[in-house]
């Protein structure tokens, strides 16, 4: 027994590693739609009905800041992912036998994995996330912090306190909790689907398939909670107090955002959201999947 439950330690900190690298690949070959999705956001603050399009935010900061502004806070996106997305993805069949036993998982149990594997992994993972919207946010040829330590160090004196690292945590949360429920347990029940109806072959097509499904279906879950996410972040703050000055929380947010840019705006950036979510989501699990096979693992 004892043996039996330290394997299952290892495969579980096998697969949280596995799945960092394959985020924080993922995470590098997407960050210029990251830093597009982060722009379109920002655009319009307060301003009713003035969004931007893709190749427009694209054309501004190819013109404002060249190649190397589509790779702002790429650093630090890494970073993040290694923590975050391999505690969200590397947990979750752990988290799934725990809730839902070792026989055939309901959706349910899945669902549940996941809010709970991405809630977690977004605390921990917090200060990272906020250091990579900052500097993705801001125009110009100078970002905010030269690096993530320089970056840390200045979130801290918001208020003088570490927690100022936290900031904009509740909604980074839902946004997690909303994705990983959505996105992990998707793909895998479409797979298990497809491969149990005899219509697909556990191959690549298949993953494929299965990893574009899941992608639309979390960005469009996501996109108000981490448009949110991102206001509350890159809002400007109290520096005596560490209080941001534009949004309280995450519904009042919203609220601010509808109100004075329409109901539409909760939709900001979505274009940008699919765009990143989707190829994200499929070179992660794609590659989570073929480095699960090479280290002599079960697929998800």
């Amino acid at each position: 027994m004892k043996r039996h439950s330290h394997i299952e330690h290892i495969l579980a900190v096998k697969s949280v590693g596995l799945a960092g690298v394959s985020n924080a690949i993922s995470a590098a070959a997407t960050n210029p739609v990251d830093v597009l999705k982060v722009r379109m956001q920002m655009a319009g603050i307060g301003i009713s009905a003035q969004r931007m399009g893709i190749k427009q935010s694209a054309m501004i900061i190819l013109a404002e800041e060249g190649v190397r502004g589509f790779y702002r806070g790429i650093v630090p996106s890494i970073l993040r992912e290694l923590f975050y997305s391999g505690i969200r993805m590397g947990l979750y069949e752990p988290a799934k036998k725990t809730i839902g036993g070792n026989g055939p998982t309901s959706l349910v149990a899945k669902v549940m994995a996941g809010a709970i594997t991405g809630a977690t992994g977004s605390i921990i993972a917090n200060p990272l996330d906020l250091i990579k919207v900052r500097m993705q946010s801001v125009s110009g040829t100078h970002p905010p912090y030269s690096s993530v330590l320089a970056g840390i160090r200045d979130i801290c004196q918001e208020g003088g306190s570490v927690r100022s690292l936290w900031r904009g945590a509740v909604p980074t949360v839902q946004r997690a909790a909303l994705l990983t429920a959505a996105q992990v347990p998707s793909y895998d029940h479409m797979k298990h689907f497809m491969l149990d109806s005899n219509y697909m072959h556990d191959d690549y097509t298949c993953h494929f398939v299965c990893c574009m499904g899941a992608g639309v279906l979390a960005a469009a879950v996501t996109s108000p909670v981490d448009l949110a996410k991102s206001r509350i972040m890159a809002q400007p703050v109290d520096r005596a107090s560490g209080k941001g000055l534009l949004y309280q929380n995450t519904f009042h947010c919203l609220r601010c955002i509808a109100q004075a840019e329409g109901p539409l705006a909760l939709f900001k950036g979505f274009n940008g959201q699919w765009l990143r979510i989707g190829p994200h989501t499929t070179i992660s699990l794609m590659a989570f999947e073929q480095l699960r096979r090479l280290s002599g693992m079960q697929p998800l």
